[in-house]
């Protein structure tokens, strides 16, 4: 539920509006910042044909910031050559995982005092699709994709990423295939296009045999499992934060089984089946919102919503209804906090968006998922260098626009006016996107936003919308 005087909740995503900048060595100085060699020691046993990992993959996360996007036009120009860097992500015996943790984790200990004591920090779950050109690719499958309502040859990339209250930073993703709905072409291919596909053999319990099988795993397994892995590695955060197709209670008694601290659950939620108890009732949530009367009129958001408590399987939880006018469809959100206000929970949803200018950015500006190595250890090699290298121009940015106080307040003089204008356009567009939405039922204002960011041309449009200064140049 977007809404146009919430704007100081959508910075992050008007960033992603304006060109991201790069030096060509900055880098080099920002893997010194994360005590780069440090953190590979662990690795230090690795090596290709006599490079340290550490070299060789320094390398490889400076590729998009020196204009390479192949390691084949490195030819000539270094002494490792490009097989040096195909066996390193080929590897059966690297734990990419691990190496990811640990850059999120250094990035939480740099910025732990950067950090307000009133942010809240928020844990996000989503999914996106990879598309792939090669059928012979390792796992690869006919994908469905919600941004254009068509299956298409590719992954489904799962990712769940922490929101600090400034920053998105991504801490751990799964990369899933689907069998499909025809059993006659299990995962939407043929039976030929299936044998003719990449195999590699893999040791059981090796890091490689555990991650293509869970290419195979159903996401909301996935979704647990990276969850556990937050809360053991200590992640601070206190909401949960998932769309519909996430929100389910497989996820609501993890939530509360967490012991070690008070973390709370809020998602969208659309299973028109399940039963709650409310009123000493067995109900639907339409059977309880036709139970509560005539909806509150939300001034601010502009919003018409209605509150209910209710029990689902011994927990406590609150159903919070809204919806834009009074024609506007009903949407139901799902929260485990139980003392928070209507308007507290839909500037905090709103926070969930973050994850979707990152997966923005990372396609357009990193390459995310381009990698066409027809290897899975491969993909996921490349996958989590480009994460690992987003984590990195994060952190270059925060302390760059926030390292001193003298700084920051040169910029704020620079840019306050731009700013502004930039929140009243902007505050325009959601606004305009809200009236179109009130006038014809079948578009979603989210579903229709979301279309948006993920349409280049759309987006150049929007950019010089935003900023007559923006270059399309700077995109490319």
């Amino acid at each position: 539920m977007l809404q146009y005087k919430d704007t100081h909740k959508l910075s992050e995503l008007k960033n992603s509006f304006t060109h991201s900048w790069y030096e060509t060595d900055f880098i080099f100085k920002t893997l010194r910042c994360f005590s780069f060699s440090q953190l590979n020691k662990s690795l230090s046993f690795f090596k290709v044909k006599g490079y340290k990992f550490d070299l060789v993959m320094s390398i490889l996360i400076a590729l998009p910031f020196i204009n390479v996007s192949t390691v084949n036009q490195l030819s000539g120009i270094i002494a490792p050559q490009k097989d040096v860097f195909y066996r390193l992500k080929n590897s059966k015996t690297i734990c990419w995982r691990f190496i990811l943790w640990l850059f999120a984790i250094k990035f939480c200990k740099l910025t732990h005092n950067q950090q307000a004591e009133h942010n809240t920090k928020c844990l996000i779950f989503d999914d996106t699709t990879i598309a792939k050109s090669g059928k012979c690719i390792e796992g690869v499958s006919r994908v469905w994709d919600h941004v254009q309502n068509r299956s298409i040859l590719g992954f489904k990339l799962l990712l769940m990423g922490l929101w600090d209250g400034t920053s998105f930073i991504p801490l751990d993703f799964s990369l899933h295939r689907e069998v499909g709905k025809n059993k006659a072409k299990s995962y939407g291919l043929s039976g030929k296009q299936i044998k003719k596909q990449k195999k590699v053999k893999r040791k059981a319990g090796t890091h490689a045999y555990d991650r293509i099988k869970e290419a195979d795993q159903d996401k909301i397994t996935s979704m647990i499992k990276m969850l556990k892995r937050a809360v053991s590695h200590k992640i601070d955060f206190e909401y949960v934060l998932t769309d519909s197709w996430f929100t389910c209670e497989a996820l609501i008694e993890q939530v509360y089984q967490i012991k070690q601290r008070c973390v709370k659950l809020i998602g969208m939620y659309s299973k028109v089946k399940t039963k709650f108890n409310f009123r000493g009732k067995s109900l639907t949530y339409k059977q309880i919102r036709n139970y509560l009367g005539k909806p509150k009129r939300c001034r601010s958001l502009k919003l018409y919503y209605l509150q209910a408590h209710v029990n689902y399987k011994g927990y406590a939880i609150q159903l919070f209804f809204c919806k834009q006018g009074q024609n506007g469809k009903w949407k139901v959100i799902l929260t485990t906090d139980n003392t928070i206000s209507f308007i507290q929970l839909i500037e905090l949803y709103q926070t969930r968006w973050t994850i979707e200018v990152f997966f923005k950015e990372s396609k357009q500006l990193l390459r995310l998922g381009k990698c066409q190595s027809e290897t899975f250890d491969a993909q996921i090699a490349d996958l989590t260098i480009t994460m690992i290298q987003h984590i990195l121009l994060t952190f270059r940015h925060r302390y760059d626009t926030y390292e001193t106080k003298g700084a920051l307040f040169e910029q704020i003089q620079h840019d306050t006016a731009l700013l502004r204008l930039n929140e009243r356009l902007w505050g325009l567009f959601v606004e305009l996107i809200n009236i179109i939405t009130e006038l014809f039922d079948d578009i979603d204002s989210e579903a229709l936003l979301k279309k948006m960011i993920n349409d280049e041309t759309a987006m150049k449009k929007i950019s010089l919308l935003l900023n007559p200064d923006f270059d399309e140049k700077n995109i490319a």
